[in-house]
């Protein structure tokens, strides 16, 4: 009797089945419809599933009964009942036959990669992402069904759908997504869209096949299917991220990542928007097309089931590219941007500054820890110190003097630090920041000690000026934070607070005032804001510490006084006038009825909380 196995993989859409001799080779391919359980039910799973085998036993010309083994990968198999499910049904139409159902992705990181380590991206109808490391741990992101995924086929059809609507109403930007929507459903007016899609028979595939004409938009440089197709990309590539953490794979060496599934192997410009966001997200990942296709992966999954071993064809472990950083390498989406249109220009630039803004999010606990280590420190005197050059240096010097009006801060509490000094303020002083002996003398300069704070900001997080400065920071002690856009980086080796909102390959290649300089004013308000709430500089919402030195100021201190205590501008005005002017002591001193002397002491007792101040009312 002639050995063989069978694989299937079965998706959202179609449902591909081979058989493999002893060696791995394939004898016999066949393909049916979908076979995702919870698309199809279980009758819609059995007829799939036989249509393919039977197809592909005919073409290898065997009998399926004789099968050594079979591995069924298929999506929705993800859970432990469902498996379960699937394996019975399995055990009916294959009696006697050693089998395991397992989820498709299993298989496609088994074909795509040549072993089961490392990570793989499902983008079809559905979308997940899979990962396994060398102790066999699993983890998964993804794979809630077509409802909750992104990234994939179907969330892409509604995201575009949604689009259209907006064109539609006139509350967002035309786009040629209306026009190819419409025509690929035979449809007369956008009005129509909603018969169609909300129709009884409208089945997860028929969205889903609306990628196509999203993808086709995007690159005729349509910036509403763009955007689409950034949010699905960012979104897998997030997965991956997650994944990646879970499983504690390193960086040291880079990490395979396998890109299957109709979107990924079928659009050349997908694949690509998905490998750029996952390598900003992960800087060691390597994102490759599969060696093998999933139902071979599923086949190779029989064959470990029917105790026969292949040799891996997977590649060796490969040592983390040098290569440029990712703010240094070109962006995929603007090769051709001195040909696009004016709109086109700005709008892709919009589009990568809300990635950028989102890039901030996975960093906010690490913001959080530091702020707090921060304040506290300069509750007991510390100063908080920005050191950058050029673009990161300007945006310290800038935050740093907008501190003394906002929050009164002392002279020389908050301190921006810029290579080449002053004058580097309004001109490009750009080899001042090659000189790492000229950070050290800067912190030296200021005395630095145990109690201040010191941040390092620089997009590349390699700057000779920052290092030096963050490496004598750390000599003496002080705390010291990193505000870099890439990993890995010498500054983080510095560091006793990382913060990395990984943005990317910016507009224009290697231009740092774009989105990294985006994100690194949004950290840096973040700090600042954060630290001086935490020290009691603000009552709920309320600027209570503002400097009055115009009239706007002065305004605005009246307005603060009348919202924190609820009464007219007027009196306000008086308040502050009998209190000094002092914003703290006037609202002290109304709300618990006091004197501006009595309100004073109580400030002093609650460390300048006006919130401690007022807690017990008299």
């Amino acid at each position: 009797m002639t050995f063989f196995v069978i694989g299937v993989d079965g998706g959202g859409s179609k449902t591909a089945a081979v058989v493999l001799d002893a060696a791995g080779q394939v004898l016999g391919r066949g393909w049916s419809a979908a076979s995702n359980y919870h698309l199809v039910g279980e009758k819609g799973v059995e007829e799939a599933l036989a249509q393919a085998m039977q197809e592909a036993a005919r073409a290898a010309g065997v009998a399926l009964p004789q099968a050594s083994a079979v591995t069924w990968a298929l999506a929705g198999a993800g859970r432990p009942a469902d498996a379960e499910r699937l394996r019975r049904l399995q055990a009916r139409m294959l009696p006697g036959v050693p089998g395991e159902v397992v989820h498709d992705a299993a298989a496609a990181l088994r074909g795509g990669v040549g072993r089961r380590e490392g990570v793989v991206v499902i983008a079809g109808t559905g979308a997940m992402v899979y990962g396994e490391n060398a102790a066999g741990d699993t983890a998964r992101a993804g794979g809630w069904g077509h409802l909750l995924d992104d990234g994939s086929g179907y969330a892409i059809g509604l995201r575009a759908c949604q689009a259209l609507a907006r064109a539609a109403d006139g509350s967002d930007l035309p786009t040629r997504l209306e026009t190819g929507i419409l025509a690929a459903l035979n449809l007369p007016s956008p009005e129509h869209l909603i018969a169609w899609l909300y129709a009884p028979e409208r089945q997860v595939a028929d969205i889903a096949a609306l990628a196509s004409v999203v993808l086709e938009a995007a690159e005729s440089g349509d910036l509403a299917a763009t955007d689409v197709l950034l949010q699905a990309a960012d979104a897998l590539a997030a997965g991956v991220d997650a994944v990646a953490r879970r499983l504690q794979f390193s960086g040291e060496t880079s990490l395979p990542v396998v890109l299957s599934g109709g979107l990924l192997e079928g659009s050349a410009f997908y694949r690509a928007l998905v490998s750029q966001a996952i390598h900003t997200r992960v800087p060691f990942a390597r994102p490759q097309e599969p060696r093998l296709d999933a139902a071979v992966g599923a086949g190779l999954l029989a064959l470990a089931l029917a105790g026969r071993s292949l040799p891996s064809f997977a590649d060796e472990p490969r040592p983390r590219p040098a290569g440029p950083w990712a703010s240094e390498q070109r962006n995929v989406l603007t090769h051709d941007l001195d040909v696009r249109s004016t709109l086109e220009v700005v709008g892709l630039m919009h589009l990568e500054d809300r990635r950028a803004v989102a890039a901030v999010r996975p960093r906010l606990p690490a913001i959080a820890a530091a702020v707090d280590a921060i304040a506290a420190r300069m509750r007991k005197g510390g100063r908080l110190i920005y050191v950058g050059a050029g673009t990161s240096g300007r945006l310290g010097v800038l935050d740093a003097s907008e501190c003394p009006p906002t929050f009164n801060t002392a002279p020389g509490q908050v301190v921006g630090v810029i290579a080449g000094g002053a004058r580097a303020l309004t001109e490009a002083v750009e080899e001042a920041e090659d000189r790492p002996e000229d950070g050290e003398q800067a912190l030296r300069d200021l005395d630095v000690g145990p109690l201040d704070s010191v941040v390092g900001i620089a997009a590349s997080g390699r700057t000779p000026y920052v290092v030096g400065a963050l490496t004598e920071a750390h000599r003496r002690g002080a705390l010291t934070v990193a505000l870099i856009c890439n990993l890995p980086a010498p500054l983080a080796s510095l560091a006793d607070h990382v913060l990395a909102p990984l943005v990317g390959p910016e507009v224009i290649t290697g231009s740092t005032r774009l989105k990294a300089g985006t994100v690194q004013k949004l950290v840096l308000n973040m700090l600042s804001t954060a630290v001086m709430v935490r020290l009691g500089k603000t009552y709920g919402n309320l600027m209570v510490d503002v400097q009055q030195q115009n009239v706007k100021l002065q305004e605005r201190a009246r307005r603060i006084v009348a919202e924190a205590c609820g009464i007219g501008e007027s009196e306000a005005a008086e308040v502050l006038a009998r209190c000094d002017n002092d914003v703290k002591v006037a609202i002290v001193s109304t709300l618990l009825r006091c004197s501006p002397d009595t309100a004073r002491e109580r400030l002093k007792q609650s460390g300048g909380s006006v919130r401690k101040a007022v807690a017990e009312r008299a």
